[in-house]
């Protein structure tokens, strides 16, 4: 069977509006909160799978998925998306991601 995920972890379609998922939203908050507290990808990564939080039938979570996540500014409430996160909490996630970039 093919994958079901067609919006970003978070989101979903309900009577034909894009919605907030409600079980999946607090994760997408806890994601950034985590990260903007120092957490790295695979720190979240191997989190989110501890707790068997569900992000695609028979998929793992890993630090792609992550870093997809942290990188979306539709969360901030770009292209009409919902907002679950502010911009100043993606802003903060922009610049750590870039930080680590420009130490490697």
């Amino acid at each position: 069977m093919g994958s079901n995920r067609k919006q970003p972890f978070g989101y979903r379609i309900e009577s034909g509006k894009l919605v907030t998922h409600p079980e999946e939203q607090p994760w997408v908050v806890h994601i950034f909160c985590q990260y903007n507290s120092g957490a790295s990808f695979q720190e979240l990564a191997d989190e989110m799978n501890s707790l068997a939080v569900p992000y695609e039938q028979g998929k793992d979570w890993n630090k792609n998925m992550i870093s997809r996540i942290l990188a979306d500014c539709r969360y901030a409430g770009e292209k009409g998306y919902p907002v679950i996160i502010g911009w100043e909490e993606l802003e903060i996630a922009a610049k750590r991601r870039s930080a680590k970039i420009c130490q490697r």
